[in-house]
């Protein structure tokens, strides 16, 4: 089952998961995942929130750490991995065996810079599952210097995916590689995810998340919108985690899974009412904000510099 938990920021859909997990948690595992840099903070509140036995029964994960898991329940914790270093000598040597075909690229394809560039643009179609295929194909499509650019690209990243299945394996397909383990190993099975402070998701973890939809007892995401409904125009501030949701019920529905969304209510704020209504209507449509009674200072600076000095010089006024 998918639910999503949606609601403004501050409306406490982190509290509402820390309590639901830690409810759940005698019948069956709970995994809390969390964006990367939010792994240690997620973590404290876990223990506070679950007390000193919450580590029986639940965990919180990122997605590499997920990966790991998997790979130790499937296998391939102790295959070798390239390091930045060899990532980029391994794409000088793709772009040599491929240099006599090339045409945009030819002329700068040896510089360190340009191999530099190349990596950064092969982690990107990596991460939406972009295989040199598609890029051949859109090459021919496609007429005049675009075309010859994506047949080049086509060519680069097929021999570099080439040399890294016989040499090393590439780490930015970590998470295409526990799609497939997890396709044949039940790590997830009979076990409560849930998903928090996650704006969107790469087409790389979803691959992964559909996978673990059809394990899972239950799959919860929390996103940071008030309804489902898209705005007119879908520019709104919300509208990144409405196409997340859309994504996400996508998944749900071409796998035949249940569906379910619950809306926190915004009447649970416990910021200063000031707040509450920066919240609810910096980036409304209104033209005149409403007052906030001298609580919001506004401060233009020049530099990020000076307007972390002002920040600090206004703190130690306060304080």
């Amino acid at each position: 089952m998918l639910k999503l938990i949606l609601g403004r920021a501050g409306c406490g859909k982190t509290t509402t998961v820390l309590k639901r997990l830690c409810q759940a948690g005698q019948e069956r595992r709970q995994v809390l995942m969390v964006p990367e840099q939010q792994s240690h903070q997620a973590e404290r509140a876990l223990c506070k929130a679950g007390g000193d036995e919450v580590s029986l029964y639940a965990e919180v994960l990122s997605f590499s750490r997920l990966a790991n898991r998997v790979f130790l329940a499937a296998g391939g914790v102790g295959e070798p991995e390239l390091d930045s270093g060899g990532r980029l000598l391994l794409m000088y040597q793709a772009v040599k065996a491929v240099s006599p075909e090339l045409t945009v690229y030819a002329r700068p394809s040896r510089r360190p810079a340009f191999l530099e560039n190349l990596l950064a643009t092969v982690d990107e179609l990596k991460s939406c599952c972009v295989q040199p295929q598609l890029l051949l194909q859109a090459g021919e499509e496609v007429e005049g210097p675009e075309g010859d650019k994506l047949r080049d690209l086509g060519l680069i990243c097929g021999a570099y995916q080439a040399l890294t299945a016989r040499t090393a394996l590439d780490p930015r397909d970590r998470l295409t590689r526990t799609a497939e383990k997890l396709s044949t190993c039940p790590w997830a099975e009979d076990m409560d995810l849930w998903l928090d402070g996650f704006t969107d998701f790469t087409p790389q973890q979803g691959e992964v998340l559909a996978q673990l939809m059809a394990q899972a007892h239950q799959i919860t995401v929390t996103l940071a919108c008030d309804h489902l409904e898209e705005d007119e125009g879908g520019t709104g501030i919300f509208s990144p985690a409405r196409r997340t949701a859309a994504m996400l019920l996508r998944l749900a529905k071409e796998r035949g899974i249940s569906c379910e969304v619950e809306n926190l209510s915004s009447d649970c704020f416990s910021r200063v009412s000031a707040l509450n209504k920066v919240e609810q209507e910096l980036f409304g449509p209104q033209q005149e904000p409403a007052s906030c009674e001298g609580a919001v200072e506004l401060h233009r600076a020049l530099t990020p510099r000076s307007e972390v000095e002002w920040a600090a010089s206004r703190i130690r006024t306060l304080v």
